[in-house]
């Protein structure tokens, strides 16, 4: 986990309200349950467009976001669904080559 305020090198800190951040060894998790449209949307998006590496993403939502997919594409990134948590939806976004 990083410092509140900061990320790891490379790696961007979240802006307040946009979804609870962390980095674990599979990459950097968002939080985005719990958040009103069209904020999972905005703050996934602006995560993945300020990542500069190979870094995947992992995002924790309430339902599958099925507007952010054309948008990852246009952006170059791809999503699979990962096992979560019960009710929860999970994504694993990596950049594609």
């Amino acid at each position: 986990m990083h410092p509140p305020g900061g990320g790891p090198a490379g790696h961007p800190a979240a802006p307040d309200g946009a979804g609870k951040r962390w980095t674990e060894a599979d990459g950097i998790h968002i939080d985005v349950r719990g958040l009103p449209a069209p904020e999972p949307l905005v703050a996934i998006l602006e995560l993945v467009g300020a990542i500069r590496d190979a870094t995947p993403v992992i995002v924790h939502h309430d339902r599958d976001p099925t507007m952010l997919y054309p948008e990852l594409a246009e952006l170059g990134w791809s999503a699979e669904p990962i096992e979560g948590a019960p009710g929860e939806v999970r994504l694993r976004l990596v950049r594609a080559d």
